[in-house]
């Protein structure tokens, strides 16, 4: 009597796994489709004219326009400002600055204007945004940077319309004529002295001591044996007090023998300030040689040691023939 019911509590039992199992896949691919829908919605809006560079007098003036787009499905509400900026690695990566904390040496974000400064994007649509420079009289000359940070309106997240996260966007490269110093040099130009395979990462750091960003115009050649290989330094901006870093990678797996690195480039306004450098490396595959040199060395064994061992009974046979002939000889 007690086992059917003993039966019918397995049976509950597997009833409600199969039951929470699904509840638990059901709320995860909604939990999934979320996050994923937010992700896109965060992520699918493009800033055009990233970078505006623009060349003034003390006391100039500039206007122009930049866009922002929405690709989503959703309205997006955005407010702008104008911040000064920085780049405080050896890669380039701008860092906004709070008001005020940036050396008038270089701040720019008190003489540019945007407008609208808020305003709502919908689905598939553009906002032109309008900008103008004002450069002060006494400005100094050289180099100065502002960009316009895109942060979330008052809209830009609501029920229906998507969220849109804090973004620089454009950024402003201005130069105010004048007397500018320009002063670089390549800091460090390295590759290893020694390495046993390609390939071959030449790496290339290059300071800027001047009063201006500067974009090095450069090449990077590899030549050794049977190897000859030019690639171009990416052209990217180095900020006034500021270097950057560069890696070129050359060759293949395979290669062997004393190689030699050559960086030949130039920069400054005119483009006509010389940077040069040169490094000597190494690339030999030491393990497969010794392997190989080994290989040989045991083959040539064994060929001596096989033309030695078949010359050995030869030998004495001819010695047993010889002996044999020489009675029948003396017997004539």
């Amino acid at each position: 009597m007690k086992l059917p019911n003993r039966q019918f509590k397995i049976k509950n039992l597997k009833l409600r796994i199969v039951f929470t199992s699904l509840v638990l896949t059901f709320a995860f691919c909604v939990l999934t489709l979320s996050v994923a829908r937010a992700q896109e919605t965060q992520r699918t809006y493009t800033i055009i004219n990233p970078q505006i560079a623009v060349k003034l007098d003390p006391g100039g003036v500039s206007e122009g326009i930049t866009k922002v787009v929405n690709q989503t499905s959703a309205p997006l509400s955005f407010a702008l400002n104008v911040q000064d900026f920085t780049v405080e690695d050896n890669f380039g990566t701008p860092s906004v600055l709070p008001a005020g904390t940036l050396s008038k040496k270089y701040s720019a974000a008190a003489w540019i204007g945007v407008t609208p400064s808020t305003f709502t994007v919908e689905p598939g649509k553009e906002q032109v945004i309008n900008y103008y420079i004002q450069v002060p009289k006494d400005a100094r000359p050289g180099g100065h940077y502002a960009a316009i940070v895109y942060s979330p309106g008052s809209q830009g997240q609501n029920a229906t319309g998507g969220t849109v996260k804090t973004q620089v966007g454009s950024l402003f490269y201005l130069t105010v004529n004048g007397p500018i110093t320009e002063k670089s040099f390549i800091s460090r130009f390295f590759a290893n002295n020694f390495q046993e395979y390609g390939p071959i990462k030449v790496l290339t750091q290059i300071q800027n001591l001047g009063d201006l960003h500067i974009t090095p115009q450069a090449n990077v050649n590899v030549t050794g044996f049977l190897f000859n290989q030019t690639q171009k330094l990416a052209a990217d901006n180095i900020f006034p007090e500021a270097s950057r870093e560069y890696q070129n990678t050359f060759g293949q797996t395979l290669m062997i023998g004393r190689y030699k690195a050559t960086l030949i480039g130039s920069y400054g306004g005119n483009n006509n300030l010389p940077l040069t450098a040169t490094v000597y490396f190494w690339v030999f595959p030491w393990r497969i040689t010794v392997v190989i040199i080994l290989a040989i060395i045991a083959v040539i064994l064994g060929a001596l040691y096989l033309k030695k061992r078949g010359k050995g009974p030869k030998d004495d046979k001819k010695e047993v023939i010889e002996t044999a002939v020489k009675p029948a000889e003396e017997t004539k």
